[in-house]
């Protein structure tokens, strides 16, 4: 009879299930009570909500939540029944997905994939069965799906600081306008840009509601080429790939011109202010110290790039332009990779008289040293001034060479990556270079001399002498180049191999990085200007690491960042029932196949399995002896399944009788 008993009982919780699938009512049962309507609902983590004020959520399987109870402490299993429909439709009984647990207890199921549109709006609703009634149903919560981010800005123009040529200064404000994107614009409901770091995110402004663009205010901190990266952001908090404006700010004084060989082709353009340096004898482009970087390639028997004349810039006060002469202050700096040492001197950076350079930037090959070298007078064979590293360059690395001329005390200056050299000089004489600014060669008893055979970069010239803490600025890493040779998604738990990739910059002895955070703790030694690296990548979501480089002059570079993605460790968790007695079975084998993974219970009842894939999986138990149980489901596992509980039976003939007894 006890069989027959918890027969008929399963029977009813049958009709229940199906009379709530159809939302028709059971029979009344006296003394029993309604539990309450499921509270705390989220949509996928985000508050319950409806109409304008509806969350977006970033998948097409969102697990919907709610917290299960009932009065009746005693009802330990309860069922909630998450429904879902297309906002202005109507609830169908497809659209459902249930979860057993406690009570109380916090209960969540994930919407299956393929059943969301991007870009649709979904209503959805809850409620619980305690194995005879069905509680009222919760409040209508609403979501959108948004899979797909916002096209880019349109572009960006600036009065201010316009493209092409030099503008305003440190410090000086300017005015950015950021065009709306040609399609989908009102999908946009801010901007977000950062001025000089590729890092995503940084400071936000709203989108105007008329034509969906907006205008910024963005202070330079340095001269030089400035990038702002805009990035468009929708509802949803999506952000777009970046639109990156170049624009170049003058300096306090201004670099008088400036070389960086990003053109796409021809000849050198000036970006401060218009010296073009031709090139010629074969002079060509080559891969700066960056991996996207462009630097002047020199064949060192007959290529270079020279200006027309002198380099003019504006005069500060009258703004007429005006030769940067060489018998007063300057400064002129320069990348440069030699392709050999040894061999004759070569120059980076000259400025020509009528029969000798006035100033020689460069390498002497009968010393092993750079030199900075200024002649008294302009003649075949002039009594010259001249400064040398303190150590000997090594080929085919980049070095930053700057030499200034202080013409108050007439002395020499030479910083090797940003260092300056312990030697100076002091010039006799000296002369006002009439003549181009040659780069790759000098000028020696009135005819070309002095080719370097390699690469020239960066070069500077300034009217002034530059501060050191520029210069070693300058001579600075650029920020490293972040990848994940084995994928950008890894398993919590697991391990992600982080590659760091300082292009040619093989100045770069180290790496320092952290995981969202700045702080930069972590750091690896690089080997010809990279390094790989196995990392712990933390909890569950989308993380970031950042990353700079360091050379072994200690220089930092800017902070760059990479994003990953850990994935959940799948989880699913439970108890063992004996569905005659209701208590926790003690012994039983529990198996979640395919994969093999199995364990047995405790006095608890309990399985808990974790780390491997989502799929579809039969979850059994089985406990032999003279009257075995045993029992199965069937779970499709997208995420974390606590509470999922197994129900055994001992065995029955064909009539349903049991064929032992306990």
């Amino acid at each position: 009879m006890r069989f027959l008993r918890h027969r008929l009982a399963g029977v009813s919780v049958a009709l229940a299930a199906a009379a709530f699938l159809v939302g028709t009512a059971l029979p009344a049962q006296a003394a029993v009570e309604r539990g309450p309507a499921p509270t705390g609902l989220l949509s996928n983590g985000k508050p319950c909500a409806t109409g304008d004020s509806r969350p977006y959520v970033l998948t097409t399987t969102p697990t919907l939540a709610a917290v299960q109870t009932h009065p009746n402490a005693g009802l330990q299993m309860l069922t909630s029944t998450f429904s879902w429909w297309p906002v202005g439709g109507s609830p169908n009984e497809t659209d459902t997905v249930s979860r057993l647990s406690g009570n109380p207890a916090t209960v969540s199921a994930t919407i299956p994939a393929d059943r969301l549109t991007d870009g649709a709006s979904y209503a959805w609703k809850a409620r619980t069965f305690d194995g005879t009634h069905f509680s009222p149903w919760s409040d209508r919560c609403e979501f959108t799906v948004d899979m797909t981010p916002p096209p880019a800005p349109g572009g960006v123009t600036s009065d201010d600081y316009p493209v092409g040529r030099p503008s305003g200064g440190t410090g000086v404000a300017g005015v950015f306008e950021i065009v709306p994107p040609a399609s989908q614009a009102e999908d946009v409901v801010a901007y977000a840009y950062t001025l000089d770091s590729g890092v995503v995110g940084g400071e936000t402004v709203p989108a105007r509601a008329g034509d969906h663009g907006a205008s910024v205010t963005v202070t330079p901190t340095h001269d030089g080429p400035n990038r702002l990266f805009v990035r468009s952001k929708d509802r949803a908090g999506r952000l777009s790939t970046p639109f990156t404006y170049t624009f170049s700010v003058r300096a306090p004084a201004g670099a008088a011109a400036e070389w960086t060989f990003e053109e796409p082709g021809g000849d050198a353009v000036d970006v401060r202010h218009g010296n073009t340096a031709v090139l010629s004898g074969g002079a060509t482009r080559t891969g700066g110290r960056s991996d996207v970087g462009e630097a002047l390639s020199l064949n060192g028997t007959s290529a270079f790039a020279a200006t027309s004349g002198p380099v003019l810039a504006p005069d500060p006060d009258t703004q007429a332009m005006t030769p940067v002469r060489t018998d007063r202050t300057f400064t002129v700096t320069a990348r440069v990779k030699l392709a050999a040492t040894g061999g004759d001197d070569v120059a980076a950076v000259s400025a020509d008289g009528t029969r000798t350079s006035a100033y020689v930037l460069g390498y002497s090959g009968s010393t092993g040293r750079w030199t900075f070298r200024l002649a008294g007078s302009d003649i075949d064979d002039p009594a010259s001034a001249i400064v040398s590293s303190d150590a000997a360059p090594e080929a085919g690395r980049w070095t930053h060479l700057a030499g200034v001329y202080d013409s108050a005390t007439r002395q020499l200056r030479l910083y090797v990556n940003g260092v300056q050299q312990s030697a100076t000089a002091t010039l006799t004489g000296g002369f006002d270079a009439t003549g181009p600014v040659a780069l790759g060669r000098a000028k020696a008893a009135g005819a070309a001399a002095g080719f370097l055979g390699g690469a020239v970069d960066d070069v500077r010239v300034y009217g002034y002498a530059e501060t050191a803490a520029n210069l070693a600025a300058f001579a600075a890493p650029l920020p490293p180049r972040i990848s994940f040779p084995e994928g950008s998604t890894v398993p919590a738990g697991g391990r992600l191999t982080v590659r760091f990739d300082a292009g040619d910059d093989t100045n770069v002895t180290k790496f320092r990085y952290s995981v969202d955070g700045l702080a930069l703790e972590r750091e690896i030694s690089a080997l010809e200007g990279s390094a790989t690296v196995t990392i712990d990548p933390g909890a569950a979501g989308r993380r970031t690491i950042f990353a700079a480089a360091e050379d072994d002059g200690g220089r930092r570079s800017p902070l760059t960042q990479g994003d990953y993605t850990v994935k959940s460790v799948i989880r699913v968790s439970g108890t063992v029932w004996d569905v005659d007695t209701f208590i926790p079975v003690e012994g039983a084998t529990v198996t979640l196949e395919p994969g093999g993974l199995s364990m047995v219970t405790g006095p608890d009842g309990a399985y808990d399995f974790t780390g491997f894939p989502e799929g579809h999986y039969t979850l059994s138990a089985v406990k032999d002896g003279a009257c075995p149980l045993s029992g199965s489901i069937e779970l499709d596992i997208s995420g974390e399944l606590l509470g999922t509980d197994v129900f055994v039976v001992r065995p029955s003939d064909d009539s349903g009788s049991p064929t032992c007894v306990p």
